[in-house]
């Protein structure tokens, strides 16, 4: 999940004193880049499409609505750091935010359960709140513009749809937004205020809730007449939140209430819970820290790759990468050296007629393979033991049950032990409590979870060994500790 694209031969390099890294996406404004400050801080640097630097009332809005947005503050928006109105394309930099967006979020696993749908509207209200004390009003609040980070959402792209809206950059009898998630006022011509964006937010809700925005899908003058006209559909959300969004989708605006009211409505929620993304159910936390993971790995200085020219290709082609321990094997190998232990002791015999030297060497492999042996039959005793590591985390078998332990859940893993018995290590960080830490041994505080190549002899246990180094290094390069 690489968040950024490679840029292309005709994108620049440097804006301002930011380097260009790769692309985040592109829309009506222009594009939207990857970007690094002097300092390494990772920024998303919007640069504006060529006949839109060549409209003077643009750059003039433009720079308004950009010194507005400087001056919105709250937790939940993706502060504007710098601009250049009148740069031969104007753009502006902000905060970079490592995370999907809620429309990734959704459309790959699914509507959010209700407590991470009230700590997203909570967020959302807030963030609306101060957009709107500064004197914007957004215009285009959709899912896409929604971004999910470990410690709460964040909104995007406030403050520069009024200048689009104003740049006529769609045609006569059109409007600028995206249907769906337009107010009605919006798509019939009328005053847009405030009370516009509080009709998004809902209609932004109900998608979050349903995986549907509130007036179904099919084409966009379909989308626009229903939320002109019709009724949200709001059977699939949940009883306790229905009454909330249906407030918000009042087709009259002095209607519908403020983010103020929306925020005492839905109550205190802890939406702050530290870094992890514990607000978010586990297969998005992991969405984020594959997000953090990556651009980790792009900042400072380092150009996104495309995937085929990164490290570890098959780890990234086939996804999940499967161990399991082997009874059969160990029963397998343990005869063999336990015959060659027995022809060893035979040949060190006096009465084998061997020669002195040949008798020593004998007996000490009869030892070395005896040791095999026996850790060979202690490998087939143990229980058996399965491993997946895959983007989403990496699970662990143990007879019939099966631990999953998502990446963010870890805060560090290892392979440690000798050559003869390595074990793969896991740490689990504080958020997280579960029955494993009951069923597996401990290790320096944290649990050794599967035994890596004990039933096989040294070469097969040494591959099987880089083997999972290379899938850690790969899938969750930020809790895996290399050191052997």
């Amino acid at each position: 999940m690489i968040p950024a694209t490679p840029l292309r031969p005709e994108d620049p390099r440097q804006v301002g004193d930011y380097t260009l890294l790769g692309r985040l996406g592109s829309g009506a404004m222009g594009t939207v880049y990857l970007a690094s400050s002097r300092g390494g801080r990772p920024v998303a640097v919007k640069v504006t499409r060529p006949e839109l630097a060549e409209d003077a009332s643009f750059r003039e809005r433009f720079r308004r609505e950009v010194d507005m947005a400087r001056s919105v503050g709250g937790f939940w928006t993706a502060a504007v750091i710098d601009a250049d109105p009148d740069a031969p394309s104007p753009w502006l930099a902000t905060e970079y935010v490592a995370g999907p967006s809620l429309q990734d979020a959704v459309s790959t696993h699914g509507p959010l359960p209700e407590s991470a749908v009230r700590r997203l509207a909570a967020g959302l209200a807030e963030a609306l709140a101060a957009i709107h004390q500064a004197g914007l009003v957004h215009r285009d609040l959709k899912p896409s513009n929604v971004l999910l980070a470990a410690d709460g959402p964040r909104v995007i792209d406030f403050g520069i749809a009024r200048a689009l809206e104003a740049a006529k950059l769609t045609a006569t009898g059109t409007f600028f937004g995206t249907p769906g998630y337009l107010s009605p006022e919006q798509i019939t011509g009328d005053p847009v205020g405030p009370p516009s964006d509080v009709f998004s937010l809902g209609a932004v809700l109900v998608y979050a809730s349903t995986g549907e925005g509130p007036f179904g899908d099919g084409d966009s003058a379909g989308l626009v007449y229903r939320a002109v006209h019709g009724e949200p559909e709001l059977g699939k959300v949940p009883p306790t939140l229905r009454p909330i969004l249906a407030a918000c989708l009042l087709s009259d605006p002095e209607q519908r209430p403020s983010p103020a009211q929306l925020l005492a409505w839905i109550g205190n929620v802890d939406l702050a819970a530290g870094s992890t993304g514990a607000w978010l159910p586990d297969a998005v936390q992991t969405m984020v820290h594959r997000y953090r993971t990556e651009i980790g790995r792009a900042v400072p200085g380092t150009a996104v790759l495309p995937p085929e020219q990164t490290p570890n290709r098959q780890a990234a082609k086939h996804g999940v990468v499967r161990f399991s321990t082997s009874r059969a094997s160990a029963l397998g190998w343990s005869s063999l050296t336990g015959l060659g232990a027995l022809v060893g002791l035979g040949m060190s015999g006096p009465e084998s007629g061997w020669a002195d030297e040949i008798r020593l060497l004998a007996f000490i492999a009869a030892i070395a393979l005896s040791v095999s042996t026996a850790r060979l039959l202690t490998a087939a005793g143990r229980s058996f033991r399965s491993l997946e590591i895959g983007p989403e985390g990496l699970s662990v078998g143990k007879d019939r049950f099966v631990w999953h332990f998502p990446w963010h859940t870890l805060s560090r893993v290892r392979v440690v032990g000798s050559k003869f018995k390595p074990w793969l290590v896991i740490w689990c960080n504080e958020h997280y409590e579960g029955k494993a830490m009951n069923v597996f041994d401990s290790h320096h505080g944290g649990m050794r979870v599967y035994p890596i190549g004990h039933e096989y002899l040294r070469n097969r246990r040494a591959t099987e060994v880089s083997e999972i180094r290379a899938a850690l290094a790969w899938h969750a390069p930020q809790v895996f500790d290399p050191h052997p």
